[in-house]
């Protein structure tokens, strides 16, 4: 009987610890997206080169494509300056693997370009990738959002 309580208790505390872990994996990928959006507006390349993949592919709504070299050299050469980047409402996961989720959320984002202000309401589809032990931007397509 102990023997089968034991088992019991180890098959129990699996299943905690392999919820906690998705909980924790979408911690860290939330808190992620709040570190981006920081490291976008402070221009910190270093923090991106963490946070990004180094196969990124980033889609903007106005359909320009940048990898993650081109994205860190716009930032820092051409004068792209982010003031603000809102999460509105709450992330949403709608596919999970073990290495691998696929994010929805809103964001409102504005920002100067060229000398000329801008202001932009979007939808964003992000595909973050567990690599060497880190939730990493794997993809990102935004499109302008309705309201």
């Amino acid at each position: 009987m102990l023997k089968k309580c034991t088992l019991i208790v180890m098959l129990l505390s699996a299943v905690v610890c392999a919820q906690n872990s998705t909980l924790n994996d979408w911690e860290e990928i939330t808190l992620n997206m709040t570190h981006i959006n920081e490291a976008l507006i402070a221009k910190d390349t270093s923090a991106l080169a963490v946070l990004l993949h180094n196969d990124l592919t980033l889609g903007h709504s106005n359909g320009w494509l940048e990898t993650k070299p081109d994205l860190l050299k716009t930032l820092v050469e051409e004068g792209v300056i982010y003031t603000s980047i809102e999460t509105i409402g709450e992330p949403e996961i709608h596919y999970s693997s073990e290495k691998l989720k696929t994010t929805r959320r809103n964001i409102d984002v504005s920002g100067i370009l060229s000398d000329t202000t801008f202001g932009v309401k979007l939808n964003v589809l992000e595909v973050w990738i567990l690599e060497n032990g880190t939730w990493q931007l794997l993809a990102r397509q935004s499109v302008n959002r309705r309201e």
